[in-house]
Order: C-alpha cells, then structure tokens, then sequence
C-alpha cells in the first residue's frame, strides 16, 4: 500500500484507487456485453434470495473444510465475482460464523461489475484484473471461490494456502431448463458436460468432492425480466419467443448446480 488511494506492486508500479473504490489492474480492457444493466440485473435477482440454497450450501462446504489460527483472519477470493454479490454475502455469513475477520477479494473482468460491487460494499477489495495473469501474491488466500465463470486450475493452485481451498460451482443440466424451453423450442441441458468439468477438476485437486444442489422456485413477474437479462440465454433467441417468456404472469423455475471442491495436496 502506497497511500490511502494508492496500490504498489513488487515492481514499484503505483495503482490508484478510483472514486468508488475498486483497483483497475486490466490494460487495454474491452467492452463486452456483460454490461452495467446485466450486473443491475444480477443485484436485483441475487438481492432477491433465488441463489440463497446454493450460497447456504456453498457456506457450509467453505466452513466445513477451512481451519484458520484461532487468531488468524481468513483470506476469500472470488474469482470472477461480477457485482459482488455472492462474496459479500459469504464474508457476512463467514464473519457472524467463524467470529473472525474474513479479508474479501473480488476479481473480474468487467469494470461495470467491479464498479457496481465496489458501491455495494466497501469493506471487501475489488480487482478489475485477469484471473489467467492474476496480481495476487503465492499462497495468498485460504480459499477460492469460483461461481458460475470461467476457471485457471494453474493459478489457483498458486493462490491457495498449503491447505487452503477452491470451490467452484458450475450449472447442472436442469439449470433453467424452463427458460431454456420457452426460447428455444425444446429442452437444452444447461451445462454439456457436468462430467468433464468435474474430470478437469480432479486433475488439479484429487481430493475433490462434490454436491448438488438442485431446487425449484417461483418467479415473481416484475423479477423475469431481470432474470433473463442477467444470463446469455436470450442473446440468441428469437425476440417473439423472449416476448412470449416475459408476457407470462408467473413461472415456475429451476435452480441445478454442482459445488466441486478441494484442496491442493500435491506441491
């Protein structure tokens, strides 16, 4: 830390701060639909409660298998945490839980989430940053969190303490499967291949194990929109049936997922 509104890095490179508090760290950052109305459209449905189950079953995997120092704060990354909202819930729950400090980390991309995740809570660091060239030290974090993004097995195992640990979550093949039947005609299975991912998975962890976490709900009208709006789906659908999804008065969703998880025992 350079100052107040300053980072330093072990090159003596100087990183300010912005005005709502986030670090940019991305050269030459391209714009992407994952825009600012999408991650608004994430805070309202995740603010929401819909993703409430699987961030209580995702808490209890985090607490089940980290034992900080009786004295040690405890050190989260989210890798690929959009607006925030799903870390900074976990540092909550992890803090009135374990009576302890939980130091947050949220990295992405996208500037727009950064952006609206820094307004949302200031007591976590956000990081507009490239999780494949991530800034972060070795051995950095007890835990790392990867939800529904994109993964770097290789850098993860760098971050993670020697017995520290990464969950990621990933959509199992029901995932929305509604949504998914109204746009495009027919059932489409949310992820192609669960099975993979997890083979991948255990090649870098080889203790992983897994849970699924499968629920349905109803969705309340004024919250469909932004439901659809916070997913890829509909980028490629037909507009009349994006038409027909949201004209519909109530709708019954579901929620499929998987939470692998593991530890790096192989230095």
């Amino acid at each position: 830390m350079a100052g107040e509104r300053s980072l330093s890095c072990t090159g003596a490179h100087l990183f300010d701060l912005s005005r709502d508090g986030y670090i940019h760290l991305l050269p030459n950052a391209k714009p992407s639909k994952y825009d600012k109305e999408l991650f608004a459209a994430r805070k309202l449905i995740n603010d929401a409660g819909y993703f409430g189950l699987l961030l209580e079953n995702l808490f209890s995997v985090i607490a089940d298998n980290v034992r900080p120092g009786p004295d040690d704060s405890l050190a989260m990354l989210d890798a690929g945490c959009g607006e925030g909202s799903h870390v900074s819930a976990l540092q909550s729950k992890l803090e009135s839980v374990m009576n302890r400090e939980i130091v947050a980390v949220g990295a992405d991309l996208s500037k727009p989430g950064i952006s609206a995740a820094a307004k949302g809570n200031s007591r976590a660091i956000w990081c507009v940053a490239d999780l494949a060239r991530s800034p972060f030290q070795d051995q950095a974090f007890d835990v790392v969190t990867n939800i529904l993004s994109p993964s770097n097995y290789g850098e993860f195992r760098r971050l993670l303490k020697a017995d520290g640990l990464v969950a990621k979550v990933i959509p199992g093949p029901e995932y929305l499967r509604e949504f998914r039947h109204v746009l495009y005609g027919q059932p489409v299975r949310g992820h192609k291949n669960p099975e993979r991912t997890a083979v991948l998975f255990a090649k870098h962890f080889p203790d992983m194990k897994q849970r699924r976490v499968k629920y349905e709900t109803v969705l309340a009208p004024e919250h469909a929109e932004a439901m659809l709006r916070m997913t890829p789906l509909s980028w490629q659908a037909p507009e009349e049936r994006v038409r027909r999804l949201l004209a519909q008065s109530s709708f019954k969703l579901t929620f499929d997922f998987y939470i692998l998880w593991g530890k790096p025992l192989i230095r």
